[in-house]
Parts: C-alpha cells; structure tokens; sequence
C-alpha cells in the first residue's frame, strides 16, 4: 500500500510539477503605483485663453488678445471698444479652466443698448393665457 501511495505522489509530481513552474513564471512582479508628487508635476495647470474679436463677416475687429490663466484663478477680460459697433459679449469671464479656451466676439453695427423694464406695459403679474389680449 505504501509502494501505491509513494507511486501515486511521484506521478502527480511528474504531472504537476511543469504546470505548476509555468504558473510560477506568469506570475508578475507588483507594480508599484507612482508617486503623488509627479504625479502633480506633470499636471497641466496654465492654460492658454484666446479671444479674436471681428465683424461679422470675419475680419479682424481688433487684434486678438491672449492670456495664460491658472486652473486656480479667474480672469475676466472687457471687449475693447469700437465706435459705431456693439459686441455680442461685454467682456469674457474664465474661471478655474481645465483645458485651453477660444472665444470669438462678434461686432455688430450699430449701437445698441436694451433697457431693462420691471414689468412690460405695467400688467404686474398678471397671468395671461393663449388668446387673451389686453389692450
């Protein structure tokens, strides 16, 4: 019986051994994960900020205007005057960019300036519904 079993463990041996040597050899090594300070170093945190100003047929308006802003800063940068035109946006606000950024404003002729009632034609609050009309 002992002969058996001394038999039977040398053939397992025999057929595990190989087996169990490629298992060992797939087995890789730990990776290690990289440190947090290059992690941060190799971060972005400047990033560019264009704005073209031009009319509305695409040419210039006023020389574009490049910034560099910091992802832990906000800038806010005013459209430059041009007589007789009005810009599609006063001034361009940028907070905490995350990536590069491109604006485009556009200068429209004319001059215009919209006021800001409280309440059109004094009606308060009145709730108006499809088909009424006040005169």
């Amino acid at each position: 019986m002992k002969k058996l079993v001394s038999l039977l463990l040398a053939l397992s041996l025999i057929i595990v051994a190989p087996l169990m040597a490629s298992a060992v050899d797939s087995i890789e090594a730990p990776v290690t994960p990289p440190d947090i300070e290059d992690i941060i170093e190799d971060h972005q945190t400047t990033y560019e900020v264009i704005i073209h100003y031009v009319y509305p047929d695409g040419t210039p308006a006023a020389p574009d205007e490049t910034d560099h802003v910091d992802t832990d800063q906000t800038i806010t940068v005013p459209s430059p005057d041009i007589p007789s035109h009005t810009p599609t946006q006063y001034f361009i606000t940028v907070s905490h960019p995350t990536r590069d950024m491109e604006f485009t404003v556009i200068y429209v002729p004319g001059y215009y300036n919209i006021e800001d009632y409280d309440t059109p034609l004094g009606i308060g609050a009145t709730i108006m519904n499809l088909g009424v009309c006040i005169e």
